[in-house]
């Protein structure tokens, strides 16, 4: 497993994006702290990460009271970013800029409720972003039925975006490889490019996918590491949690 000493002149630092309003979950305010084999999922992507990072950063809405309160007897260092309003994925990391953006670190990022990761998804993506010389990396997977997932779109056999299902039309909904929600950056290139972002969208939000075209543009080297699908999986909706088994057993005793 990569660790913290292998990156050389960089610490490795975590980030979760939590804040969101959960608006689909109508079991609890936060989907995140749900229960899955009997842990909150939040935590599921902590221990996961913990073996691979020094600190972690949460980025919160500002009715965070109840998460603070799970986590207070975590085994590693955890700073909160408040993100104000629910503008999106791309708002929310950028939240993390204050605390952040003068530091010299690798951000190894990833969604709140996804209960599926392996710290060796987190190794596999860590190790690859810093072989590869990329300056961002981020995860891909390729699913039966990819349902609301962001799409990868190629142009002769290279990356040139994602789309979001809400976005996305009729032929670009039928493409199965999908954006799994986890990647790695720099601080010194992350945050410019976050501020680049627009909202012009179904959701008007800013997005963070969109910030590999930003990265694109200014000629940085971008890498992809497919993943196991199993990995993607995220808790949207109750149905999602309870329907979590049967998610699994499309990919068992299957290679991916």
């Amino acid at each position: 497993m990569c660790k913290i000493a292998s990156v050389k002149e960089h610490s490795v630092i975590g980030v979760v994006l939590a804040g969101g309003k959960s608006s689909r979950y109508h079991r609890l305010k936060h989907k995140f702290l749900d229960i899955y084999k009997g842990e909150e999922i939040i935590k599921h992507v902590l221990r996961a990460m913990r073996p691979l990072v020094e600190e972690i950063v949460i980025v919160v809405s500002p009715e965070h009271e109840e998460i603070r309160e799970v986590l207070e007897d975590f085994d590693i260092p955890i700073n909160f970013a408040i993100q104000k309003s629910p503008l999106g994925t791309g708002h929310a990391l950028l939240s993390t800029a204050p605390l952040l953006e003068k530091r010299n670190a690798i951000l190894l990022i990833s969604f709140a409720d996804k209960p599926l990761v392996t710290s060796s998804t987190f190794s596999l993506l860590l190790t690859e972003h810093v072989q590869s010389k990329a300056e961002i990396t981020f995860a891909i997977a390729s699913l039966p039925d990819p349902g609301s997932k962001g799409r990868i779109i190629r142009k002769e056999g290279r990356f040139v975006d994602i789309v979001e299902e809400k976005d996305a039309n009729e032929d670009i909904r039928h493409i199965k490889e999908i954006h799994a929600g986890y990647l790695c950056c720099y601080t010194r290139s992350i945050y410019e490019r976050l501020r680049r972002l627009d909202n012009n969208n179904v959701a008007g939000e800013y997005y963070l996918t969109k910030v590999y075209r930003e990265f694109i543009n200014d000629g940085l080297p971008l890498h992809m590491v497919e993943i196991p699908g199993r990995e993607s999986y995220d808790i949207n909706a109750v149905h999602h949690l309870d329907n979590i088994q049967e998610w699994e057993s499309l990919f068992t005793d299957k290679k991916e």
